[in-house]
């Protein structure tokens, strides 16, 4: 009888523990994911050249180094960069991923900024040409870079762990997403997006155009857009090996705001809950973007089929 006990306050434990875990994710992802624009030289704890690929990654914090992993990849693609240690002086909850050039025109900082003060910094060049001498950021252009780095919100990755090609379907800077385009069958075979640009001086919903699809040939191809004046603002995802089917939330736009009118329903089968995809699938957790923020962007990787997601909001003009 102690034993079942023991058992059953153990599930319960482990349950409890997961659910403070995924509660938090898609905070913790934003926070610590960064993106090179081009490939840039570093040097790894061992010591030898590594190059970084442009795309995205996240950084987190391994004793004095600095562990890099691609945003699509496992945990054995981490590698890990020869870091300075340094104080920072914001106040932060979470930790904070930042990457710019550095001040001579050949260099690259990577920087993550933890809670307690303390930060990492690697220093890379573009051209592969290390030199001595290497400063960090001041702490007056991390205070800069701190306060406009990663604003976007991210979900975690929805969906399984192949995929041949990396995508990043995203309405830039200027738009926001109201729908999306893509063929499915069982699952979903190709996707793309549909976006309006925002007018920056009235905030009024004007051009559309899209972006994509991605993915495979088959599938039937169809269209799943929010009601005019509409904006993305939530998701849910039903996927297991790949992206079976998506439930994206639809909500008023308020051009006097730049913004979308925040709200926490999705009820399947209604204008305001777009259901696109196929069928089956593991559901997700239904996410929405913070407070003044719209759908921008799905990031993932594909094949035959869509293998894996993610998305992502961000402010309009971002």
């Amino acid at each position: 009888m102690r034993t079942r006990r023991r058992a059953m306050f153990l599930l319960i434990a482990g349950t409890f523990l997961l659910s403070l875990f995924t509660s938090g994710i898609g905070t913790t992802f934003a926070d610590t994911t960064i993106t090179l624009d081009q490939s840039v030289h570093f040097t790894t704890a061992e010591g030898s050249d590594v190059v970084l690929d442009a795309g995205d990654y996240e950084v987190n914090a391994a004793d004095a180094w600095l562990r890099v992993t691609p945003s699509e990849g496992q945990a054995v693609d981490a590698l890990l960069l020869e870091a300075q240690v340094a104080r920072h002086e914001e106040t932060l909850k979470a930790p904070l991923g930042v990457s710019t050039q550095g001040e001579s025109p050949d260099t690259h900082h990577l920087a993550l900024l933890l809670p307690d003060g303390k930060r990492l910094e690697a220093i890379g060049s573009y051209s592969g040409i290390r030199s001595r001498g290497f400063s960090l950021l001041t702490l007056q252009r991390l205070r800069t870079l701190s306060s406009t780095t990663n604003t976007e919100f991210s979900t975690p990755r929805f969906g399984g762990s192949g995929g041949t090609r990396s995508y990043n379907l995203d309405c830039g800077s200027g738009s926001v997403m109201v729908g999306a385009i893509y063929k499915a069958g069982l699952w979903m075979d190709a996707l793309g997006i549909i976006c309006q640009q925002v007018n920056p001086q009235t905030g009024a919903l004007e051009r559309e155009f899209t972006r994509g699809p991605v993915g495979g040939s088959g599938g039937q191809a169809r269209i799943a857009r929010c009601r005019a004046g509409d904006v993305a603002q939530g998701i849910k995802a039903f996927s297991g090996q790949y992206i079976n089917e998506f439930h994206m939330r639809c909500s008023r736009w308020e051009p006097s705001r730049k913004a979308p009118v925040s709200s926490q329903i999705c009820n399947p089968g209604t204008a305001a809950c777009l259901a696109f995809g196929g069928s089956g699938g593991a559901p997700s957790d239904l996410f929405f973007c913070p407070a003044g923020m719209a759908g921008k962007a799905f990031r993932g990787k594909y094949g035959l089929y869509v293998d894996s997601a993610r998305f992502v909001c961000d402010n309009w003009d971002k």
